[in-house]
């Protein structure tokens, strides 16, 4: 046991050790929402409404049509380890709620200002009862249909350090939203509904399957081209609503694993998910899908995590076995998206970096001259420093010879005056790209390439919400969208200068990208985000071959950036090999 050896060992105080408590089962307010919410779903709620004043930090209210709770059971609700859910240690291995911690609401209650009114079937009138910082008031009567209301108001008032690490509050909102319609899947017969600064966000009324629910989340058409999985194995139970192959996306944002109605994460399950789809999908895309999982409940612990993200399966073979193997039947009828490599030499299924990029001959989309290599301007260039434009001057190969050699389709070989420099071509383009999208976000508006036939995009809804969020830079930047009803978008027209083979998928995946707000404070600029997330699904990638003009392009534009050096997420983008290191490990100094 750690010990402090200038001090005794002391029982901390109360209101401390409380706090520290909650502090593990309440990481955030999207934490907070979600136990509130799972509390409400196991009361039995047929009508859940969510209310947002401002942030979820500063005020959410959660009010359901539940079982409520008796007037004398009220302070109960709010201690330690009280709870209707168990009675014995026995019962911790046959759980059919939504699980149980004994700690959520005192948790929560600890570190905000917390206001319980419930009124259960049967009693004349509701019950309030408030908490601050864990501090009680007396109950008094207000006046309330059956079911319970909590309101949290100031979340983590009294522990502001947790406030440092707390993403922005629209990131937050958004988050929720994702929440919401995991619930909202695992409960299709739940109304639900989300009112945020007075404006209703959604309504989704009770559903009498799970793909009219779906088409009530994601529009009727996208609903409609998902397809059915079912399957069972020693008495689990699997049904899925399984995405196109057009319908992958650059994350995992876009499955959702719903066991024995929880929502949880697990690798497990994405892993088998992405077998089932074998060939079907390119490295780096990930299928979207729905998965109810039904799972015995002594085969299941749903308590090895304090905030419930995870379970762990008694089998896991059996569990794995089974979504590969009933995933795989609705999808086999489909044909890969691309062709076969066939005696080492691949028919091309994704158009040519030549042909997504265009430019006017000597300039970038930026409008740069782009020196020629080994031309006196090379060494102009506005690189951050000498060292960074030196690359740039590479050596004129004899008559005929290329001057630049593609490795395994990922690097870029390129001979400079003393020397070797090697790209990463991915990394190389991401950084030409990002300057250039940063460009057009605070300069002039970039234009937009009209579309001939007019896409549609179907996003999730907190994709939709952050497509608002982000209007105003995707018309600088060139998008033309236009709302068809949430939450489906029509894109008119791209940025110009790219030509987009699936634009759907490509706005679909910055906004995963922006979404993803891992690293990202709440007072990062949304723009540079944005710019950051646009380079890395619109560069080039690992395995597309370039031809010589394409690499010459590639490499003088790099070196025509700012910082050459490193892409947007601080990865090197090239490395050089001196001639004389190279002359020291052949034995020739």
């Amino acid at each position: 046991m750690a010990h402090h050896p200038n001090r005794p060992i002391r029982r901390l105080p109360p209101a401390t050790a409380s706090r520290i408590a909650a502090g593990e089962v309440i990481e955030r307010p999207l934490s907070a929402l979600k136990e509130v919410l799972e509390n409400a779903l196991d009361a039995g709620a047929r009508d859940v409404e969510v209310r947002v004043e401002r942030s979820l930090d500063h005020t959410f209210h959660v009010a359901d049509d539940g079982a409520g709770i008796a007037a004398e059971d009220l302070a109960l609700a709010l201690e330690r380890h009280a709870t209707s859910k168990i009675e014995s240690l026995e019962d911790l291995d046959r759980l059919d709620t939504l699980g149980f911690r004994g700690e959520a609401l005192p948790s929560i209650a600890a570190v905000s200002r917390l206001t319980l009114t419930s009124r259960a079937g049967g009693a004349e009138a509701a019950t309030t009862l408030r908490s601050e910082g864990g501090t009680l008031s007396p109950a008094t009567a207000a006046a309330r249909a059956p079911g319970t209301t909590v309101e949290v108001a100031d979340l983590f008032f009294n522990t502001p350090a947790r406030r440092k690490f707390m993403i922005s509050p629209a990131g937050e909102l958004r988050a929720a939203i994702r929440m919401l319609e995991a619930y909202a899947l695992a409960c299709p017969e739940t109304a639900f509904r989300l009112v945020v600064d007075g404006r209703e966000r959604f309504h989704w009324p009770a559903a009498g399957s799970v793909r009219e629910r779906a088409a009530a989340l994601w529009g009727a058409r996208h609903a409609g081209q998902l397809l059915e999985a079912r399957g069972s194995r020693d008495g689990l139970v699997l049904e899925a609503l399984l995405g196109l192959p057009e319908h992958a996306r650059a994350t995992r944002e876009g499955q959702v694993f719903l066991v024995n109605r929880r929502w949880i994460q697990s690798p497990l399950l994405s892993a088998a998910l992405r077998q089932a789809y074998g060939n079907l999908l390119p490295a780096g895309r990930f299928p979207v899908a729905t998965l109810w999982l039904t799972v015995p409940p002594g085969r299941l612990d749903v308590n090895v995590h304090p905030t419930k993200r995870e379970v762990r399966f008694a089998d896991d073979n059996a569990v794995f076995g089974l979504v590969a193997g009933a995933c795989a039947v609705p999808l086999t009828s489909l044909q890969p998206p691309f062709t076969v490599v066939r005696g080492g030499a691949p028919e091309e299924a994704e158009p040519r970096w030549a042909d997504r990029v265009r430019e006017k001959p000597g300039q970038t989309s930026l409008g740069l001259d782009i020196p020629r290599a080994g031309s006196a301007s090379a060494a102009a260039l506005p690189a951050a420093d000498a060292d960074a434009a030196a690359p740039a001057a590479r050596a004129t190969p004899p008559e005929g010879e290329p001057d630049l050699w593609q490795l395994h389709r990922t690097y870029i070989l390129a001979p400079v005056r003393g020397g070797l420099v090697i790209l990463d071509q991915h990394a190389a383009h991401e950084r030409v790209l990002f300057e250039e999208v940063m460009g057009r976000l605070h300069g002039a508006a970039g234009a937009s390439q009209q579309l001939m036939f007019p896409a549609l995009a179907d996003l999730s809804r907190d994709q939709f919400d952050l497509l608002l969020e982000l209007g105003p830079w995707l018309k600088q930047l060139g998008w033309d969208l236009r709302p068809l009803g949430p939450p489906t978008v029509v894109i008119q027209g791209v940025p110009d200068g790219f030509k987009i083979e699936r634009p759907g998928q490509l706005l679909q995946d910055l906004l995963d990208g922006v979404s993803d707000t891992t690293g990202r404070g709440a007072h990062e600029d949304l723009g540079e985000h944005l710019a950051r997330s646009f380079a890395c699904h619109a560069a080039i990638r690992a395995g597309d071959a370039l031809s010589q003009t394409e690499m010459r392009a590639l490499v003088d534009r790099l070196f025509a950036t700012s910082r050459p050096h490193g892409d947007p997420h601080g990865r090197v983008t090239f490395v050089r090999l001196d001639l004389d290191e190279l002359h020291r490990r052949f034995g020739r100094s």
